[in-house]
C-alpha cells in the first residue's frame, strides 16, 4: 500500500475585504462576458458574484512592472476552460491591504495572484488557489503558472494546491489526467484531515476504506517538513513520492479518477493524500 496528507480546507478574506466578495449571490447572468478584466477589486468582486465566475486577483504593489494578467493569450486559455472569468489587478494600496490580509497568509505577507470561486456553489466566496510570488523553499512562480487554473477541477483552496503541485511536477504524472471524483475527494479530505489529527502518517484504516470504494482503488501518502506553507509542503509532498517507485506509478500513472488533498497538523507538519481508481 501506498501513503501520506495536509491542513486549511479554504481560506476567507477578512471581513473588511471580503464585503465586496460574498455580498452578492444572485443566480449568474446568462450574457455576462467569458472573460472580463476589471481593475477595480470592489467592482471585479461584485461582477464575479453576480455572473457566477471565478475572480483571478493578482496583488502587485509595484506597479511599474508588467502584469502576470497581460501574458498572451492568457484570456484565450482561460476561456478554453468554459467558465467566466473576472481578471482583476488592484491599485498599490489595495494590493498593499491584500497582501497583509490575514486571510491571504499563503501569498507569503508579498505579491501573488488568488482567485475566489463565484462559479460553484460548494465553494462560492472562497479562496480556492493562491500563488505567492514571493520564492519559497520549494515552490517558485512562474507566470505560465496561470495556465494551470483553468483547468484545475473545482474543490477547495488545499485540493487545488495539491493538484496544482502534481501537475507543475517536471515528469509532467499523469494521476489527475482522469475524472476528480467527488467520493474520492471525500475519502482524501478525511484521510488526510485524520493523519493531521493524530501527527502521524499512514494507511490508517485503509482496508475499510478501500471497501467503501469498491476495493479497485490506490492510495498514497506524504507529510511535509515542519512549518512550511501550504504551496512548499504540497510541492515537497509531490517530490516526496518522486522517491519512491511504488508511489511515483500511482502518482504518474493514468487513473479513470483520482482525488487529492493535504492537511497541517497541530505539530506543523502537513499531511497529503492521494486516492484513484482505475
Amino acid at each position: 500500500m501506498l501513503l501520506r496528507v495536509l491542513g486549511v480546507a479554504c481560506l476567507l478574506l477578512s471581513p473588511a475585504l471580503a464585503t465586496a466578495t460574498t455580498s452578492l449571490r444572485s443566480t449568474p447572468t446568462q450574457t455576462a462576458a467569458p472573460v472580463q478584466r476589471i481593475d477595480d477589486y470592489a467592482a471585479a468582486s461584485t461582477a464575479a458574484a453576480a455572473d457566477g465566475a471565478m475572480l483571478l486577483v493578482s496583488v502587485e504593489r509595484d506597479q511599474g512592472n508588467p502584469s502576470p494578467l497581460d501574458l498572451p493569450g492568457l484570456e484565450e486559455r482561460l476561456l478554453a476552460g468554459g467558465t467566466p472569468w473576472v481578471l482583476c489587478r488592484p491599485d498599490g494600496a489595495t494590493a498593499a491591504r491584500l497582501g497583509g490580509d490575514p486571510g491571504l497568509v499563503e501569498l507569503r505577507g508579498g505579491d501573488g495572484v488568488f482567485v475566489v470561486d463565484h462559479a460553484h456553489d460548494a465553494w462560492r466566496g472562497r479562496v480556492v488557489s493562491v500563488l505567492p510570488r514571493t520564492p519559497g523553499k520549494y515552490y517558485r512562480f512562474e507566470p505560465h503558472h496561470l495556465d494551470q487554473l483553468a483547468t484545475l477541477p473545482e474543490g477547495s483552496l488545499t485540493q487545488r494546491s495539491m493538484v496544482l503541485a502534481v501537475r507543475l511536477h517536471p515528469e509532467q504524472p499523469q494521476s489527475t489526467s482522469g475524472s476528480c471524483d467527488p467520493l474520492l475527494c471525500a475519502e482524501a479530505e478525511g484521510h488526510s484531515a485524520h493523519q493531521a489529527r493524530i501527527r502521524r502518517q499512514g494507511h490508517h484504516g485503509w482496508e475499510t476504506r478501500s471497501q467503501r470504494l469498491g476495493g479497485a482503488a490506490a492510495e498514497v501518502c506524504a507529510q511535509s517538513w515542519e512549518h512550511q506553507d501550504l504551496m512548499d509542503s504540497c510541492v515537497d509532498c509531490v517530490a516526496s513520492w518522486r522517491q519512491s517507485p511504488g508511489h511515483w506509478r500511482a502518482v504518474g500513472g493514468r487513473h479513470s479518477a483520482y482525488s487529492y488533498d493535504i492537511r497541517r497538523g497541530g505539530d506543523g507538519i502537513w499531511y497529503a493524500t492521494g486516492v484513484f481508481r482505475d
